[in-house]
């Protein structure tokens, strides 16, 4: 912006401006933003005496010095060119408050954001790209996928791991790309993100913003997600079980923790080299690869939390028990074949059977002192597969694992239930 110079009358007349449009804070924001960069630019707040921007609102208008840069950082970020006040065509509808938060993220990102958003979203982008800054290998080299179209596959996957509702709905009821954003995103927004991916929903219209760390913004619809699903789960296709047969829990199994077979995996597609934004990309094609077979010993790589927690019997809480029925004393002698044991009469009505004593809960460090050092590399190789929604900083600190190794688990090292 050029130097600007105002006339005594200006000048009273920008000071007027300004406290006339605080009252209306979110129309005016710009205005004011505008208003104080004239001024200071300027340099008319000397002709009340004050030495800064920041002096002279603190004491016309009791104004912060943080409260100051707001207003004309927002002015210089979102203004169209010219000493104008209004706002470009795309900020027009924002809220002052997301366009504050939205001066932390790059240019080339904001395109991800439109009015909808709310600004837990914009903050949850913000912790992202922090994230992957500090660390940027450290989630999504699951599947050792290296392509952005290879990445956000993947991330699709995972959405439907952690969303079973939506997976189940698009094999029972969902047909048309507006079912499924209205059933994503019923607000008009909504935000999800998994490792280096960060995927913004929108209304169906106005489609997915998606960004993988590194790489320039891009949208796809939703006919494209859907698309995806359908590569990724369609050989799974059971209907409102759709969910349970992929990643490993049958209907007709109950809700018991018996340890249950491997489950299958949803077979990658293979990326055809075309830029995800690209609707038209031949998503079916891929449907006819073949998924190579997998030796007993030797298991598929996964995304961290990919694998069903029904492998993990140590994190399942305790089965439904059966009311409890008193056994035969010599159902109770271990180590003796029944063809061994004598039955013992039956209690005189006097007498009575004690009552089993309850187990207790330990700490987890103490389940782990017990194990050997296989045992205990596989134990947390295990948890460490359900940590997948927890930031990465927060594994970093000791009082999470403190926190962790003295939590209650039952002697088999399952999470304690009181």
């Amino acid at each position: 912006m050029e130097y600007v110079q105002l006339s005594m009358d200006e000048y009273i007349q920008s000071k007027n401006d300004i406290k006339n449009n605080l009252g209306g804070i979110v129309k005016s924001f710009v205005r004011i933003g505008w208003q104080l960069t004239r001024i200071d630019r300027s340099g008319a707040y000397k002709n009340d005496g004050y030495s800064s921007i920041a002096e002279f609102a603190a004491a016309e208008y009791g104004m912060t010095r943080t409260g100051v840069s707001r207003f004309m950082n927002v002015y210089e970020t979102y203004s169209a060119d010219g000493d104008t006040p209004e706002l470009k065509e795309q900020y027009r509808e924002f809220k002052f408050s997301q366009l504050t938060e939205l001066l932390q993220v790059q240019e080339a990102d904001r395109q991800m954001f439109t009015q909808e958003v709310k600004r837990e979203d914009i903050r949850e982008f913000q912790r992202f790209e922090k994230e992957n800054e500090a660390d940027p290998a450290r989630l999504l080299d699951w599947k050792d996928v290296k392509s952005p179209e290879e990445k956000l596959k993947a991330t699709i996957q995972e959405f439907c791991r952690e969303n079973k509702d939506i997976l189940n709905a698009v094999y029972s009821s969902i047909t048309e790309p507006k079912d499924l954003a209205e059933m994503i995103s019923p607000s008009g927004s909504r935000s999800y993100r998994k490792g280096t991916v960060y995927l913004m929903f929108y209304e169906e219209t106005k489609g997915i913003m998606v960004k993988v760390f590194g790489e320039t913004p891009v949208d796809i619809t939703y006919r494209y997600f859907l698309d995806v699903v359908h590569c990724l789960f369609d050989e799974y296709d059971a209907g409102t079980h759709t969910w349970e047969k992929c990643f490993g829990v049958l209907p007709d199994e109950g809700t018991t923790a018996q340890k249950q077979e491997e489950p299958v995996e949803p077979k990658m597609p293979e990326h055809s080299g075309k830029n995800i934004g690209n609707v038209h990309e031949d998503i079916s094609a891929e449907k006819v690869m073949e998924k190579p077979e997998i030796a007993p010993a030797q298991q598929e790589e996964q995304i961290p939390g990919q694998d069903s927690i029904d492998q993990h019997p140590e994190y399942m809480p305790e089965p439904v028990q059966e009311p409890d029925i008193p056994k035969k004393p010599e159902d109770s002698v271990p180590g003796i074949h029944k063809e061994e044991q004598k039955s013992d009469p039956v209690p005189e009505n006097n007498e009575t059977i004690p009552e089993a004593i309850p187990e207790k809960a330990i700490i987890r460090k103490e389940y782990l002192e017990t194990l050997t050092l296989y045992g205990w590399a596989d134990y947390v190789a295990a948890a460490m597969r359900t940590f997948g929604s927890i930031p990465f900083s927060r594994l970093r600190e000791i009082s999470f694992w403190e926190e962790w190794l003295c939590g209650k688990v039952d002697k088999k090292g399952r999470p304690w239930i009181e």
